[in-house]
């Protein structure tokens, strides 16, 4: 069967996405590629020298989104990463970036040779997900080392937790260093008062959105604004030309220019009725044993299984195979500790009833004593903590003074990967999703992280980034 094929009988089958990309499948939020699947002729304009109708289409999102100027992506949130921060440093400086970073910012870390200091993620509950950035670790990073040249975060995480970016933004400031805010899952923030405020408006320096992420349109849809004085526009635009294609599809830029016209025309309405559909679900999804558990953003439906010693109780792939198969609600992650669906202002009446439904009917059979359902935005207590969390600094407590592109550049041997405690990795190893690294080169693998991360492995979690896709074996530095 062809890739086509395979998509078509998915598609048409009632499987319902609660997964990316967030137009969800409706056409009516889409323009149809084929009839408009063009090159750069005449009148149509050129992405990477625009004057013509793009520069009109990305001033239009500039005034939506309130940035000084904005730029589309058409090759995914991953080239604005790579960009901004290739825009914000020179070979061999230092960047101050957030552990809990998708791996596109350690690619960005590598090709410009930067020496990485890691901010860590303030515990959250009970370490389920990683919460925010504490401002004051930022504060102090940069009082201790005068040789940084950017602060990277990312906020919201793929959970939905959000970091103090208004106070960072002025801490990074008052160093004359630019921010720059991964809001790849956020592109939907300041839509509606039940979600954050955008970095955008909040004093980012560079902001970086995944429109598909969140909002209807395809996917590898993305935009990235610019505001303030520290960033230099030339060579950010100069860096875009390099990460992005060179034949730049109309069919994308389309996409993302529809999409900004109808948040401009209709977000107020669109916006209005998902925020009553989604108060509406965790209202009068009234559970028992499973919680949900609310972080910054409602829009991240987080659904936890019952304690580890109840009788009944689900695990967590228990309940996302549930999801699946018996009620073809198709989730867009699943962890240890929780299944994350993801809503969008595309998600309609039918989706979150279906849901509601399934999560009922689970929850009767799991036949647990009565709890309060969660209202937004205030969660419940989170259960155990989650091995796919971001490495803390006890996962990696030496600074082995090996920058990423060191590592990579090395001389390396191939070793049993439950045999590398101590070693310095000279390969990344992400679990997706959500992309961010547990492992990256230069590092110390520790005795804890191999526990961690055969664990994961024996539970069927997908392990990536390694040349032995067994993770039998690993790369290390000799």
């Amino acid at each position: 069967m062809t890739i086509y094929e395979s998509l078509t009988a998915y598609c048409s089958s009632d499987a319902y996405p609660f997964h990316m990309p967030g137009h969800k499948r409706r056409a009516a939020f889409l323009c149809d590629p084929s009839s408009i699947d063009i090159t750069e002729i005449d009148g149509f304009d050129n992405l990477h020298h625009a004057d013509g109708i793009l520069k009109e289409a990305q001033e239009r999102a500039a005034r939506l989104y309130g940035s000084q100027e904005t730029h589309f992506l058409v090759n995914g949130s991953t080239s604005g990463v790579l960009a901004a921060i290739g825009a914000c440093t020179r070979p061999g400086d230092c960047i101050l970036m957030a552990r809990n970073s998708h791996r596109s910012a350690y690619n960005a870390a590598a090709l410009n040779r930067l020496t990485t200091l890691y901010l860590y993620p303030q515990a959250y509950g009970s370490g389920m997900v990683s919460g925010p950035i504490d401002p004051e670790s930022v504060e102090a990073a940069l009082n201790r080392n005068k040789d940084i040249r950017a602060v990277f975060l990312t906020s919201p995480t793929y959970d939905g937790m959000v970091s103090d970016i208004a106070k960072i933004a002025r801490i990074a400031h008052n160093h004359r260093i630019p921010l720059i805010v991964d809001e790849a899952h956020g592109a939907h923030f300041g839509m509606h008062p039940i979600f954050p405020e955008s970095s955008v408006r909040l004093g980012a320096d560079l902001v970086i959105h995944s429109l598909h992420k969140t909002l209807p349109a395809l996917t590898q849809t993305a935009l990235i604004h610019v505001n303030g004085p520290l960033v230099n526009p030339g060579r950010l635009q100069r860096l875009l030309s390099v990460y992005q294609t060179s034949s730049p599809s109309y069919v994308l830029m389309a996409s993302i220019d529809q999409c900004i016209h109808l948040l401009s025309t209709r977000g107020n309405e669109l916006f209005e009725a998902y925020a009553r559909r989604l108060s509406r679900f965790y209202r009068e999804t009234k559970l028992a044993n499973l919680k949900l558990p609310g972080t910054d953003d409602p829009s991240r439906i987080l659904i936890c299984p019952a304690p580890r010693n109840h009788p009944d109780s689900f695990t967590a792939m228990q309940l996302y195979g549930t999801l699946r198969e018996r009620f073809h609600l198709q989730p867009e992650m699943v962890t240890p500790s929780y299944v994350l669906m993801l809503s969008s202002v595309c998600d309609d009446e039918d989706g979150f009833s279906r849901l509601t439904h399934a999560l009922r009917a689970i929850d009767r059979e799991a036949g647990a004593v009565s709890a309060p359902a969660v209202t937004i935005p205030l969660p419940d207590p989170l259960p155990e903590p989650s091995h796919t969390s971001p490495p803390s600094e006890t996962d990696h407590p030496a600074d082995t003074g090996c920058t990423i592109s060191q590592a990579l550049d090395s001389d390396t041997e191939a070793i049993a990967f439950s045999k590398a405690e101590n070693r310095i990795s000279a390969e990344f190893l992400t679990m997706y999703p959500p992309g961010i690294p547990l492992l990256v080169p230069g590092e110390i693998i520790t005795a804890g992280l191999i526990r961690r991360i055969l664990t994961l492995k024996e539970k069927g979690y997908t392990l990536t980034g390694t040349e032995d896709h067994t993770l039998r074996m690993i790369r290390v530095i000799l």
